[in-house]
């Protein structure tokens, strides 16, 4: 995405359908980045200087995609817990995320065919 944010690696067949800035929540903190989505994945990038501070990149096949919905806030002060967050439950887990236009973000999220 540029100087900020790293692009996500993709598979030779796999482009970019809709990308988000967005902050995940990682622990007790929200790191800055970029969602992305493909015909296959949903993907978090951190930029680039959250990645050095320990940030982290996240992905998931959208066939292991349950549920998109909102979270509400937990008051947690650097992770994001003071606004609703965009809540996407895995497979694996919950991931949180803090975006602009949060109930736009689920609709689309939640129009996407698994994979």
């Amino acid at each position: 995405m540029g100087l900020w944010i790293g692009s996500p690696a993709l598979g030779a067949s796999e482009n970019i359908v809709w990308r988000k800035l967005a902050n995940r929540t990682q622990g007790s903190r929200a790191v800055g980045g970029c969602l992305y989505l493909t015909e296959t994945r949903l993907l978090f990038v951190p930029t680039h200087i959250d990645a050095i501070t320990g940030g982290k990149r996240w992905e998931t096949p959208l066939a292991q995609l349950r549920a998109v919905g909102q979270q509400s806030p937990d008051g947690g002060i650097f992770s994001g817990g003071l606004r609703t967050r965009l809540r996407i439950d895995t497979d694996t887990g919950t991931e949180l995320f803090v975006v602009n236009k949060i109930d736009e973000v689920i609709a689309k999220l939640a129009a996407t065919p698994p994979s």
